[in-house]
C-alpha cells in the first residue's frame, strides 16, 4: 500500500546495516510514501555522516552526544559550529539512561551542557530516556526546550508529564507489538497535537521484524498501528503527525 506523507523522524541510516545500502534503503523508504526522514547522530563520530546524508533530498540531520557516549564529553562549542554548519534540524539524540555503566554525574552533565545549548539556539531537542523519567523531567524545568522523547514505550500518566512539559511524543515499533499494553495505551490517548512517528531504524524492531532489520521503509507499519489504535483513518492520523513533525523541525530539508 503506497501512502504519502511519512515522516520517519527518528532513523540511524549512518548506521550498518542501512549504512551498506543506503540508496536501497530511501528507494524502499519513498516507495511507500516516506517524504522526509530525520537522522540523529549519537556521537561526534558519526556528526559528519549525519551531514553528509543532509545533503540528500528529504533528509535532515540532528547533531548531539548520546548518554551512551557521555564518556566522550561534549565540547559545546564545537557542537554550537556543527549545528550552524550543517543547518541541522534539532539537538540529538541526548538524553540520561540509568540502565547503562556510564557514569550518572557524567551522563548528567552532557545531558545539561547540551539543553543549555539548544535552548541558546533555539533548537528542539530529540531525547533519550531510560529509567531517568523522574530527573529528565527536573532538568527540562530548569531548562526549558522544544522537542520529543523518543520511543516512547510508558504509560499515559508519565506520557501526559512530558507533554506538560512541552514536548511531543515519538511512537516507533512498539505499537505494532499487542502485548505492549502501556505503549499503546498512550498512543490511543495522546492528543492529536502532540505526536510524531519514527522507526529508530535498525535499533529498534516491530512486529515480525527483528532489531537489526528495521528501516524507515516500515514507517507505514507504524503509521498503520497508530491510525488502528486511535480508531482514526490512516489518512487522518499521517496527516496529524506530518503537522507535527513540521511543526516541530521545520518544513524543509
Amino acid at each position: 500500500m503506497i501512502m504519502q506523507g511519512l515522516f520517519d523522524t527518528h532513523c540511524h541510516l549512518f548506521m550498518e546495516p542501512l549504512s551498506r545500502d543506503t540508496g536501497g534503503v530511501l528507494q524502499r523508504a519513498f516507495a511507500v510514501g516516506v517524504e522526509r526522514l530525520l537522522v540523529p547522530a549519537v556521537s561526534g563520530d558519526n556528526w559528519d555522516a549525519c551531514a553528509e546524508l543532509a545533503l540528500l533530498p528529504g533528509i535532515s540531520c540532528a547533531l548531539g552526544i548520546h548518554p551512551w557516549w557521555a564518556d566522550d564529553g561534549v565540547e559545546v562549542d564545537e557542537l554550537r559550529m556543527k549545528l550552524t554548519e550543517t543547518g541541522a534540524a534539532a539537538v540529538g539524540e541526548i538524553g540520561l539512561d540509568w540502565k547503562i555503566e556510564v557514569p550518572r554525574q557524567t551522563q548528567y552533565t552532557v545531558f545539561q551542557k547540551q539543553l543549555e545549548l539548544a535552548s541558546t539556539m533555539d533548537l528542539p531537542v530529540i531525547l533519550h530516556c531510560r529509567n531517568a523519567f523522574k530527573e529528565m523531567l527536573e532538568l527540562l524545568e530548569e531548562y526549558p526546550v522544544r522537542g520529543v522523547i523518543h520511543a516512547w514505550s510508558r504509560d499515559p500518566q508519565l506520557m501526559t508529564r512530558f507533554i506538560e512539559a512541552g514536548l511531543f511524543i515519538s511512537f516507533g515499533g512498539a505499537i505494532t507489538r499487542p502485548d505492549a499494553k502501556k505503549a499503546c495505551e498512550s498512543a490511543r490517548l495522546v492528543p492529536c497535537d502532540r505526536f510524531v512517528l519514527e522507526t529508530d531504524s535498525p535499533s529498534i524492531g516491530l512486529s515480525g521484524v527483528p532489531p537489526g532489520e528495521s528501516e524507515p521503509g516500515h514507517i507505514a507499519e507504524v503509521a498503520q498501528a497508530m491510525a488502528q489504535i486511535r480508531g482514526e483513518s490512516l489518512e487522518e492520523t499521517i496527516a496529524a503527525a506530518w503537522e507535527n513533525s513540521i511543526e516541530l523541525f521545520g518544513d524543509s530539508s
